[in-house]
This record gives structure tokens, sequence and C-alpha cells, in this order.
């Protein structure tokens, strides 16, 4: 998992959302989108990004801080 998809489960969890929850805030059709940041198997896009940081209370810079592969 990626430092990013561990950010997003790890905010989730700390708010006590289940994934679908977590779709319905951001308004996205399902959850498997989610699920799929979570276990790497895509990214949100750029407005995806800034939704999850909106619901979560965190800034964009924090949501992404360390996120990327080096």
């Amino acid at each position: 998992m990626s430092n990013l998809g561990k950010t997003i489960r790890n905010l989730r969890l700390k708010n006590r959302l289940s994934q679908a929850a977590l779709a319905d805030l951001i308004n996205i059709p399902s959850q498997s989108k989610i699920s799929a940041w979570e276990s790497d198997q895509s990214l949100p896009d750029v407005f995806e990004a800034q939704r999850l940081s909106q619901v979560f209370g965190v800034s964009l810079d924090e949501l992404l801080k360390n996120s990327i592969k080096q």
C-alpha cells in the first residue's frame, strides 16, 4: 500500500467512516473507488483529492505528503 493509500485508509478509519459512507461524502457512485485507492490499484484525481481533504479536515498538502514513491 502506498503512503497515499495508507493515509486515506487511516483518515477514513479515524473518522469512523465505511468506504461506502466516504464515497457518499465525496460524491462518487461506489465505494469500489475508495477500495482501489486504498489498495493502490488507482489514485484519486485532483478534484477527488480536494474533496477528500475537505471531508477529513486536512490540507491537500497533508493528504498527499510523502505519497510519491521514489
